[in-house]
Parts: C-alpha cells; structure tokens; sequence
C-alpha cells in the first residue's frame, strides 16, 4: 500500500491555512461589534447578584477583558465642589427693624392700655334728666368697669333708649374713661285719668303713656278725662293715634279751656263757658279738626252777638253743625 505523504502535507497545509482564515475573521468580526457574552467567570455572589431579578449589579473591575475588546479604565468621579455658607442679609435687617421696633411699641401699648385702671369707667355724665333717675339711666347704659376702648357708643345708646320715657340719647366718649350720656325726655303734655282703672297717667305729645309719677307744675298743663273701659301701662300709646295732638291743639285755640272728656263712639268733648253761661261742645274724632275748629269759631260768635245760650254745640259733622235751643224754645236746633 502506497502512501503520498506530498499530499498529506498539503492538505494539512490547506486545513491550517483555513483556520488561520477563520481565526482572523472571527477576531475582525468581533473587533467590529462587541456583543454581550455570557461568562462562567467570576465569585459565586457575583453571578448570584447577576441573575436576581430588579438588582443593578456590576461586578468590579476585572483583569481580564474578552479577546478582541478594548478595556475601557473607569470615570474618576470629580469632587464635589465645596458648600458655600448663606450671606446676612444685612440690609434687608436693617430695613425691617423700624417696622419691627414700631409692631414691638404698639403691642406695648395695647397691653398697657388694656390693664391700666385709669382707662377704666366707674362713673358716667348723666344730661337731661329731669324725670328718669341718673342711676337708672347709668346702670342700663352698661359701662361701669367698662375699658374705654371697648365700649361701642352706638350700642349704649341703644340700650339707654329702652328705658321707658326716653326720646333720643347721645352717647360720646373721650380718654382716659370719660363718658358722657345725653338724653331727652318724653315730657309730659296731657294727664290722662282712666276711669276704669281710677289712676291718672302722664302722656307725652305722641301719646304715650310715661312712667313719671306725681305731680308736673306746668300752667300749660292738659287734663283728659277718659271714660272707656281701657288698662294702661307704661309704654303703651293711646288710641285711637293722633288723640293728644287734638287735644292740644283745642286748647290752644279754645280760651279758657283745659279739660277735656273722651268717651268711646262720641269722641272728644269739653264745656265751653262765656259771659252768661257755659254748654258742651262735641268735637268728635281729630278728622277735619281745623275745619272743626274754624266752624266752633264762627258758631260761638253768632250765638254771642244774637244773646243766644245754646244747650250745646256739636260740630263732629263739619258741614253740618247744630247747637241745642236753649231751653223753654220750640225746635230741636239749628245751623
């Protein structure tokens, strides 16, 4: 058997030459694009951190690097520069320390306005009372022990206006506890005697009824003398409205005449006295009262100038007065 070493020789030639090609595509190949290989190498922690899952792990930095890949050396990490401190504002101090120096003053003086006794009201100036006690009015005005800077001079007028027989109040305040209560009075015009209730009551212009007691030394003062079944009390007004207002009025145009009489579903009344003699006059309601006033008038003067003593005059109907013959006459009456 003939053996031909030539040609073993080359294709052992041919099978090296093959590999030496291949070796360097491979490593061409690899150079150009580097894939990631999975490596047996390394500690068993590491390829344990590796293959748990959610962790980021990076093994350290090895000697070896795989054929054909360029060892790259780690980023040194630059210095953290170094914490500056915060500056002073000084100038934004210095412009709010006034502001702060002047907050500082006034809590002081709101502390000391708020404790000081001198800012303190133990005592009021009660004006216009001529009726009503100054107590009365000083203890429901509210202000005793009362700081001065608390007290509202509207609601202290509100509170002395209750009082039974006050029209208007004034109130002004002034430092260090000053306070001064200004009132007017309901004065009363008319008293007014309720039969029913056999007491008399004083009445002011608007009708109501006052809380004063005792006798008013007033020459201009105007009795009422009521029939009704009525019960009055303080505060109340009489009715019907406008009633007092008639009867100051007829006494100011009637002479002579203070008492008058008010009886339900006749109206007012009173006696009206001449030379010769005296008789009733009925006025009725204060409905047309001028006119009412202007007819009594000219009705009063006729029976004067014909000597005429009616037994009464009636002028609740205006347009329509009579009077009463005196007696002894015949005929009911005339115009």
């Amino acid at each position: 058997m003939r053996i031909n070493l030539a040609g073993d020789k080359r294709n052992q030639a041919g099978r090296r030459k093959g590999r030496r090609r291949r070796g360097r595509r491979s490593r061409t190949f690899d150079t150009a694009i580097s894939l990631p290989q999975a490596s047996g190498r390394g500690t068993a922690p590491e390829r344990q951190a590796e293959r748990a899952p959610g962790r980021d792990f990076r093994p350290a930095d090895r000697s070896r690097t795989r054929r054909g890949m360029v060892r790259r050396a780690p980023k040194a990490e630059s210095p953290a520069p170094p914490r500056r401190l915060r500056a002073i504002p000084w100038r934004s101090l210095a412009l709010r320390l006034p502001a702060l120096a002047v907050l500082v003053a006034l809590i002081g003086v709101c502390v000391y306005a708020s404790v000081d006794a001198r800012f303190f009201v133990y005592e009021a100036q009660i004006v216009g009372a001529n009726h009503l006690e100054a107590g009365a009015i000083y203890q429901a005005s509210g202000v005793h022990e009362q700081n001065i800077f608390w007290i509202d001079p509207h609601s202290v007028a509100e509170r002395v206006i209750q009082l039974e027989g006050i029209k208007a109040v004034d109130v002004r305040c002034e430092l260090p506890a000053i306070v001064s209560i200004e009132v007017a009075e309901r004065e009363p015009v008319v008293m007014w005697r309720a039969t029913s209730q056999q007491e008399d009551l004083w009445l002011d212009d608007e009708g109501v009824v006052l809380p004063y007691h005792g006798d008013v030394q007033s020459p201009e003062m105007v009795f009422v003398v009521d029939y009704g079944e009525r019960n009055l009390k303080e505060g109340d007004r009489i009715d019907p409205e406008g009633i007092v207002q008639s009867v100051l009025q007829l006494a100011a145009t009637v002479p002579g005449v203070s008492i008058f009489s008010y009886m339900p579903g006749q109206g007012l009344s009173f006696t009206q006295g001449v030379e010769g003699g005296e008789w009733p006059v009925y006025v009725g309601t204060s409905a047309d009262l001028p006119r009412k006033i202007q007819v009594l008038q000219a009705l009063t003067e006729y029976l004067q100038a014909n000597n005429i003593r009616p037994r009464y005059i009636d002028v609740r109907w205006a347009n329509h007065p009579v009077y009463g013959r005196p007696s002894g006459e015949s005929g009911g009456g005339g115009e």
